[in-house]
């Protein structure tokens, strides 16, 4: 019993809020006490206890009605202390949360604060395809509620700052720390994240990533919370089974996409893995292109979606219209999305040859009212016999 009242008092003296808080209340309430009794008797303004006590909170809150005041020189005398003692607390109390939230601001500013968000997304360690994995992130959350996401490096705060600012969508928070170290990891609260990217680390000693760091990271997290995922981009295909016998979910081998696949892991499980089979040749359906049969010209995309997919078991996903000379990579797209980018890789594997000037223009997914030209060509997945 008398542990825990000294606990009591210790945590209340450690507690600079808390002490001041208790020490207004005590104020508030001797206040009321001994105005009652000293006024009550003369005083028909102080008949209760309760009027005393609103007197007490509307005197200690400096607010000053002035709908009751004492009238004996001994109740004057303790209004007087009351005043006085209120001023020098609640500007205590006041200034101490004002400290409290400035001493919060900074932590969080510095990575030093604990992480209390649920169901977020961290991602390990900076490189250069940082800014794209968060791009593609932010993209992806548009469409759906912000993604809250939790930045684990060794970056100084002020590098980090303008990247926080730079995605809308994403609720980004940081944690400053070796991601390695299972203190860090617990400060960005891996137990309750939603997954976690681990990338190769440029912040080290020699400013080149490499995956040994990776594999420490895999480990730490996997001991702390086993069922969380785990999405590991490496740099040497030799560390890919190391990767998996220490649990991790996927490993993904560095390439210019790997931002696609570590964002779509996430924001849209399974057409990454989808991706990685079409490009890899795990299966026997491949993206190829093929002639349209001559009975469909002047025909909807919509019936030769129909008849490839129950004559031949293909599905069309897009159109190659033969036009007029100009450069393949340019009629893809203006941008460099993975979609673009993989569709042109499937071309050059195919043989054609994209830096030519070639009279191609590529519609991917066309409406189904889509009328087929005479020089049309379907690019479809599937067994082409």
């Amino acid at each position: 019993m008398l542990k825990d009242i000294s606990k009591f008092f210790q945590r209340l003296f450690q507690n600079q809020l808390l002490l001041i808080g208790c020490i207004i209340f005590l104020l508030i309430y001797f206040a009321a006490l001994f105005v009652y009794l000293i006024e009550q008797s003369s005083n028909p303004q102080f008949q209760s206890i309760a009027d005393s006590l609103w007197w007490s909170i509307v005197t200690v809150a400096t607010v000053g009605y002035g709908d009751k005041a004492p009238i004996t020189g001994m109740g004057r005398i303790v209004a007087s202390l009351t005043i006085i003692s209120s001023v020098v607390l609640v500007s205590l109390f006041t200034a101490t949360i004002s400290s409290l939230f400035v001493a919060r601001k900074l932590k969080e500013s510095q990575g030093l604060q604990n992480i209390t968000l649920k169901d977020h997304i961290l991602i390990c360690g900076w490189n250069s395809k940082v800014d794209n994995l968060l791009a593609r992130l932010n993209s992806s959350s548009k469409k759906k509620n912000s993604l809250p996401v939790v930045l684990v490096n060794d970056m100084l705060p002020e590098k980090i700052e303008s990247i926080l600012e730079a995605f809308p969508n994403l609720e980004l928070k940081f944690t400053r720390g070796d991601h390695s170290k299972e203190a860090i990891l617990e400060r960005a609260n891996v137990k309750e994240a939603r997954a976690v990217i681990i990338l190769p680390d440029s912040v080290n000693s020699t400013g080149f990533p490499n995956d040994d760091k990776s594999l420490f990271s895999l480990i730490a997290i996997k001991g702390i919370s086993p069922k969380t995922k785990v999405f590991v981009n490496i740099m040497n295909s030799e560390n890919s089974q190391p990767m998996k016998r220490a649990n991790a979910d996927e490993v993904i081998i560095s390439d210019q996409h790997i931002d696609f696949f570590l964002a779509n892991h996430i924001i849209n499980p399974g057409t990454a893995e989808l991706t990685l089979d079409l490009l890899n040749g795990n299966n026997d359906n491949d993206i190829q292109r093929i002639e349209i049969p001559e009975y469909f010209i002047g025909k909807s995309f919509e019936d030769l979606f129909i008849y490839f997919k129950r004559e031949k078991n293909i599905t069309i996903i897009g159109i190659v219209k033969e036009e007029e000379v100009v450069g393949l990579q340019q009629l893809i797209s203006h941008d460099t999305s993975a979609i673009d980018q993989f569709i042109e890789r499937k071309f050059q594997e195919a043989g054609v040859n994209v830096s030519e000037r070639t009279s191609m223009r590529i519609d991917i997914n066309p409406s189904a009212n889509y009328i087929i030209q005479q020089k049309d060509l379907a690019i479809v997945i599937g067994t082409v016999v």
